[in-house]
Parts: C-alpha cells; sequence; structure tokens
C-alpha cells in the first residue's frame, strides 16, 4: 500500500509492505521510490513515526539520484531544444528536416537531419548511433595514448577493444583474453572520467584483481584517480 509523509513542505509517496520480520527497514530505489518493510502487527504511528525519523536519509537519497538522472541526461523526448551530456558537457539538440539522416556537433549544439521529423525512433536512432560512433572515437584514441605506457609496464597489447551498452560497469576486462569492453554509457560523462576509465582497464593487462598493486599501476598512470572516480560515480 501506499503511504505519504510531509518533509520539509515536500510530499513523498512511499511503499508500505509488511512481512513477517522483527524490525522495520527502508529502501531507496535506484528510481528514487521508496520502500518500507514492516512487521505484520505492528502500528501505523510507530511507521510512520519511522518515516518521519529518517527524513534526513530520504532527502539525501533522493537528492544524490536526481542529480545522476540530471547527470546522465539521456532524453526521453526528441526534439529542438532537448538537453543532452557530451562528455559532461551540456548540449541542445536542432532538429532539422533534410533530404538525408545525418548528425554533427556544432558547438552547444548537435544537429539531426531527419527525412521525417515526425518520427522519434528514427531521430533516435540517429541520435544513439551518432553517440555511439562519438565515443567509440574518443575511447579509442584514448586507448592509442594510454596503451604505450602500459606496454612500457609490462603488459601485452589488448587483442581486441569491445563496446557495449552494460548496466553496472563502466568498463570490464579479460586478462587472459587480452579482451577490454567499455559502455556506450561513458558518453555522458566527462573525459577526464573515461580517461580514467581506459587507465583502470588497461591496468587489469598487469593485475586481475583490485589489490593494492592493482593500484599502484593506477596511480603511476594516472595520480589523480581517486578524483575522477568520485566525479564518475556522480553519473
Amino acid at each position: 500500500m501506499e503511504r505519504s509523509v510531509n518533509i520539509n513542505g515536500q510530499i513523498f509517496t512511499y511503499e508500505l509492505e509488511r512481512k513477517r520480520i522483527k524490525n522495520l527497514n527502508m529502501r531507496i530505489r535506484p528510481d528514487g521510490s521508496i520502500h518500507v518493510s514492516a512487521p505484520m502487527r505492528l502500528s501505523d504511528s510507530v511507521i510512520e513515526r519511522f518515516v518521519s525519523d529518517k527524513s534526513g536519509f530520504i532527502l539525501r537519497s533522493v537528492q544524490k539520484i536526481n542529480e545522476r538522472i540530471d547527470n546522465n541526461m539521456r532524453p526521453s523526448v526528441f526534439e529542438t531544444g532537448t538537453r543532452v551530456k557530451v562528455f559532461g558537457q551540456v548540449k541542445e539538440l536542432l532538429v532539422m528536416k533534410g533530404p538525408r539522416n545525418g548528425a554533427y556537433q556544432d558547438g552547444d549544439k548537435i544537429g539531426l537531419w531527419i527525412r521525417n521529423v515526425d518520427d522519434q525512433e528514427m531521430i533516435s536512432k540517429v541520435y544513439n548511433k551518432w553517440r555511439a560512433e562519438c565515443l567509440k572515437q574518443k575511447v579509442l584514441s584514448l586507448c592509442d595514448e594510454i596503451c604505450p605506457v602500459f606496454v612500457k609496464l609490462g603488459a601485452k597489447k589488448p587483442s581486441a577493444i569491445k563496446f557495449r551498452t552494460m548496466r553496472s560497469r563502466w568498463g570490464s576486462c579479460k586478462p587472459k583474453e587480452g579482451v577490454i569492453t567499455f559502455n556506450y554509457n561513458l558518453f555522458e560523462v566527462p573525459e577526464d572520467c573515461v580517461r580514467y576509465v581506459v587507465v583502470h582497464e588497461f591496468a587489469h593487462l598487469l593485475v586481475p584483481d583490485h589489490s593494492d598493486k592493482f593500484y599502484r599501476y593506477v596511480q603511476m598512470v594516472m595520480p589523480d584517480w581517486k578524483e575522477k572516480r568520485r566525479l564518475l560515480n556522480e553519473y
């Protein structure tokens, strides 16, 4: 069942689920929704007081989630004026009718030439194709720069650089096969954060785990990696 709580003038709705448990629990889901699980016979007043006492936690958590959503800035509707992020920089879409589909970047504008400007699916495909090509170009350029550094440290050149959309990782490395994979969603994060992910995955060619030795290599190549990782986590 749904309940609501007033926190500093803001109304937050939460889902209340009664279960065979001993203690009250609260969880903020990745989409910002609030879930409360409570013992079967616990009174409503106790539950409401528990939620109210968690007001600070709720505000901080929802704010952090909203910031991440704003940082990602991936459009659901593609039209002139829609704001997107390109390597951490806010840009605006300019959707125009054209003889053939295509995309380009000009300053703070992303121009999309579309045969049928009323076809949202087509506009989405054109934008995402351009987005993927830009991400590949950026990452491969960084790989060309960073790979020789790790080769000097004793790493073998990767056998393949791949790209795909991943839900929970920015990149992955299979050291034995020499395959490094990068997440297409890196397109929205600042370039310095993309660089950190490239350094991180190349370091796995030397050390497969996240031991102190691994981070010593990361530190050698990117002394400010902790700062970049903190920024990356905001996305």
